[in-house]
């Protein structure tokens, strides 16, 4: 959990350090990290979100889509969405188990030189999770209907901090690949720990919008 909260802090502390150089003087000559001009609207995203990581030490696909608004063509402010497409499996016990994982929240990213066209973006979500574990009897049988049943299920707290590079391709399209580091906390299951879903993804990320 402490590491969790440090690289949270950290990944924090950047984007407020970047913010910082947009500051203006007011009349009394008071300086502040937040100002009208550092949260000036400047357009918006909308970005599906494809990640490809172990979960559970097997390579797993997450798709996902952000929302977010931007302001002063620096600062995004949003919410993203992630799901586990394929099945991680392994063995809980005597039963072959399955991993459905997803989780979401409060998405903020800082661009650096975002009207070069290539440039560099540093993007956290915080948020929540979810994962279930369910039976997978591995049959085709498609009138079993233990097929799906739950083994156990848990919610955590999940950080994701990374770094992409971004390429405008048009005013209305920008492509990001980078990566990122996935951190799960708080789980409560007997057959997986925080660790089994803690891991590095490599991202690509299409962002459809005004920018």
């Amino acid at each position: 959990m402490k590491k969790v909260f440090t690289l949270l802090f950290i990944a924090f502390m950047v984007q407020i350090s970047f913010a910082q150089e947009d500051n203006v003087e007011t009349k009394d000559d008071m300086t502040t990290i937040f100002t009208k001009e550092n949260f000036r609207f400047t357009g918006g995203y909308l970005a599906p979100d494809f990640k490809v990581g172990d979960v559970h030490e097997d390579i797993s696909m997450l798709v996902g889509i952000k929302l977010g608004f931007t302001f002063n063509d620096k600062f995004s402010i949003g919410l993203a969405g992630y799901n586990l497409v394929n099945n991680s499996n392994f063995y809980a016990g005597p039963e072959l188990a399955s991993i459905n994982m997803g989780y979401g929240g409060l998405s903020v990213e800082y661009s650096m030189f975002s009207n070069k066209i290539i440039h560099f973006t540093i993007p956290v979500v915080v948020g929540a999770g979810s994962i279930t574990l369910y039976e997978d009897n591995d049959n085709d049988n498609l009138y079993n209907f233990n097929y799906f049943d739950e083994i156990e299920s848990t919610t955590a707290l999940v950080v994701e901090p990374g770094v992409n590079i971004e390429v405008n391709l048009f005013k209305i399209l920008r492509v990001d690949l980078g990566a990122s580091y996935r951190l799960v906390s708080g789980t409560d299951l007997v057959n997986l720990t925080d660790e089994h879903l803690t891991d590095l993804s490599f991202n690509a990320t299409l962002k459809f919008g005004i920018f």
